[in-house]
């Protein structure tokens, strides 16, 4: 308070207070009842005013002049008491909206008013006879501190503490970065550190801080141009540059900004905390990345848990967390690239809360009762925003507002199962129902560490697509038998959250007339079966685990219950190994004396698909398609000799279709001694479609039609085969007709 505001006794009626001189009142202050001005030398450093202390005057200070005293002359006329101002309008800190019924949220945005706001500007006349106080002077756009931070926009003030975002020249070496500059107004002197300051000439200095700097206070031959401050002790109050401080230096952790350079201004106004701006990939952009696995997304979320529950422990937490506050490094780890929303645990009562779509409903309503779960509703609902692909809107709520989200699978009923239990146990207004579960709340209440828990395995799992698969084959309108043969081998296991599924179709197009292309195929389809399923890879559908091990040792596991990924090359290895031994028995059966079955053989497809992958093992003029993600690719290449032709150029698409040595085929099993299997690999995504079939289908439907079936028609893999086999009859079925179709769902 300066000497010149009005509750000060030597102040001169009339006269009005100098800006300079006019100090912002804090509610930390304790009171300065003392009616005796100790003017303090302008000499030592101080300004050329009067404090009002109550202080001993040592030997050989100059006199202290005592004040004349106040002689109050009796009234002319007796003065109408004057009318209260009329109340100020109630405004939102964050759009504007006029608050005209005083009531405790924001009609437009939903923030939502503290006691202390709604209080203050209700009354006017108590707001008027305090006198005016000088609000702290916004820092000028573009100017620079320290000869290098320059500040650019204000983006959030919190009860004093404002944070711009800036730009650190450094000594020009350098092109400029991003930073973040904290600014809060130095506290004016409280009576004791003034009292200690005139009783003692000389002050010790400060302990050494955390990182090895010192602070030493000037010596009382020294100019002082601030005040004294008094030392921090205990725990620094919220909001304030010292608490954030103590936060980051407490924890310690990469995902968190680091502290730059903290200084005070030349007149030791304002104190500054310069921190880094972590840039990177947005967790926009990478949850959209076509390139990114839905594994790497949730290994990103699981990530950000981790960090969320450390800010736990430093009784910290995000009001709002939003997919704009993080981002991915250099080195691919979560980064927390902005921390203007950060709130202490627990939250104060009257703390400024700034209601956002994310802000959890208790924040809103009382925040006093707030805890780190209130993170799980945010945590929940920025899931369900990078789900939409956009930020949430009032359309995601009920009519009562912020904090009410309607019922997510209400929308979206198909939603993913794992990822609709993650949504019910965060994105939720009732408390009680998120994380963590009874048993998990033993281990840790805040509900983090179960969510961190089943984002891992999200991590691992939820790449895995479930397989839905049918078969179905006909003997066609023209032959008398069927010399296609399948085999189809279905396993799907379990434990506790890890699932293993997987398929091995079998297909074989006989060829080589009655008694002998079916013999053909049947054999291929025996040896194939026998030497696929007594390997690695494919044991699982032989009656031994997905899981690759005995049960105490993968439960045993602390990374969890999955087994290992599928090795694409081996498995592409294997179906290779096993059709060349298919072709060597067939081969060696067709040239057995007196079975009259010489120049049997078949085509053969080997197809293998799991929660992740198809993998193809391919001979003849059989095919494998893949509709992957709205396209329909031909998996595997016809090794005929009308495709040979077109291939080099010396026979059109539409000119092979009607060509007379179309089936003639180059390869085939059983034909040679030796043969060179085609192998193919494609990546499997939910919504994905794989038909195998014999060309007695490929001939009558193309993978136009064939796609065009698949996406507009078909609603089960089931309801696929069976329309596909019908549709190839109507169309004449020339040829046996056999497929076999595989839903990702």
């Amino acid at each position: 308070m300066s000497s010149n505001s009005p509750s000060d006794p030597t102040a001169t009626a009339g006269q009005a207070p100098a800006a300079e001189d006019v100090l912002p009142i804090w509610d930390t202050s304790p009171p300065l009842a003392v009616p005796v001005a100790v003017p303090v030398p302008a000499g030592e450093g101080l300004p050329p005013e009067t404090v009002p202390l109550a202080l001993p005057v040592s030997a050989g200070a100059p006199p202290v002049e005592e004040a004349p005293l106040a002689i109050e002359a009796p009234p002319a006329a007796e003065a109408p008491p004057a009318e209260a101002p009329p109340a100020p309008d109630v405004r939102c800190p964050v759009c504007d909206w006029v608050n005209a019924k005083k009531q405790s949220w924001c009609g437009d945005c939903g923030y939502c008013f503290s006691p202390a706001e709604l209080e203050a500007k209700s009354a006017p006349a108590a707001v008027a006879a305090a006198g005016p106080v000088a609000a702290p002077a916004p820092p000028a756009p573009g100017m620079r501190l320290q000869e290098r931070y320059e500040l650019g926009e204000q983006v959030s003030d919190r009860l004093g503490v404002t944070r711009f975002r800036a730009v650190d020249h450094g000594d020009g070496s350098r092109p400029p970065v991003p930073v973040f500059v904290l600014r809060q107004q130095l506290p004016p002197p409280t009576v004791e550190a003034l009292a200690e300051f005139v009783a003692e000439p000389v002050l010790e200095a400060v302990p050494v801080e955390e990182d090895g700097s010192e602070e030493i206070l000037p010596t009382f031959d020294e100019a002082i141009s601030s005040p004294v401050t008094q030392v921090l002790t205990g725990q620094p109050p919220w909001p304030s540059i010292a608490w954030e401080r103590r936060l980051l230096r407490t924890l310690e952790h990469p995902a968190l900004p680091e502290e730059l350079a903290y200084f005070t201004d030349d007149a030791q106004e304002f104190e500054y905390l310069v921190e880094e701006a972590p840039t990177g990939q947005s967790l926009w952009d990478a949850w959209d990345d076509p390139d990114a696995a839905p594994g790497e997304r949730f290994g990103h979320l699981a990530e950000l848990a981790e960090v969320l529950h450390r800010l736990h422990q430093g009784n910290a937490m995000l009001e709002g967390l939003r997919p704009d506050v993080v981002v991915l490094g250099t080195d691919g780890h979560v980064r927390i690239a902005d921390l203007s929303d950060l709130l202490p645990i627990p939250v104060p009562a009257d703390a400024p809360i700034r209601g956002r779509l994310y802000t959890a409903p208790e924040l809103l309503s009382s925040p006093a009762t707030a805890d780190a779960r209130s993170e799980l509703y945010s945590f929940g609902a920025m899931i369900y925003a990078l789900h939409l692909g956009r930020e949430l809107t009032e359309a995601e709520f009920d009519r009562a507002g912020a904090g009410h989200p309607k019922p997510v699978l209400a929308k979206f009923p198909d939603l993913h199962p794992a990822l609709a239990r993650l949504l019910l146990k965060t994105f939720r207004r009732e408390v009680e129902v998120r994380f963590p579960t009874d048993e998990a709340s033993k281990e840790d209440a805040t509900g983090f560490t179960e969510l961190a828990h089943v984002l891992e395995v999200m991590k691992r799992s939820y790449d895995n697509v479930r397989l839905e698969v049918a078969s179905w084959t006909t003997t066609g309108i023209v032959r008398t038998g069927n010399e296609d043969a399948f085999a189809v081998y279905h396993g799907a296991e379990s434990r506790q959250d890890d699932v293993g599924e997987s398929v091995l179709i079998l297909l074989c197009d006989g060829m080589g007339g009655y008694e002998a292309g079916e013999v053909a195929a049947a054999l291929a389809i025996q040896v194939l079966r026998q030497t696929l399923l007594a390997q690695k890879p494919f044991n699982a559908l032989g009656g031994a685990s997905h899981f690759g091990t005995d049960v105490l040792t993968q439960m045993s596991r602390p990374e969890g219950h999955a087994g290992p990924a599928a090795d694409v090359d081996a498995i592409k290895k294997a179906l290779k190994a096993a059709l060349r031994e298919a072709n060597k028995q067939v081969f060696a059966a067709s040239r057995a004396p007196g079975t009259k079955r010489r120049g049997m053989g078949c085509t053969a497809e080997a197809v293998y698909v799991d929660g992740r992958n198809v993998i193809v093992g391919h001979v003849g003029d059989s095919r494998t398609y893949h509709l992957h993600q709205g396209q329909m690719v031909q998996l595997t290449r016809d090794q005929t000799l009308v495709n040979r032709l077109v291939e080099l150029g010396t026979l059109t698409a539409e000119e092979a279709e009607t060509h007379p040595r179309r089936n003639e085929l180059q390869q085939a099993i059983g034909g040679q001694p030796d043969v060179e299997p085609g192998v193919y690999a494609g990546v499997l995504k939910p919504g994905d479609w794989v038909v195998v079939c014999s060309d007695g289908l490929s001939n009558h439907i193309s993978g136009k039609d064939l796609a065009f079936m698949l996406q507009r028609e078909a609603e089960s893999s089931q309801m696929a085969a069976r329309r596909l086999v019908n549709l190839t009859n109507i169309e004449g079925a020339t040829d046996n007709a056999t497929v076999v179709v595989v839903r990702a769902t």
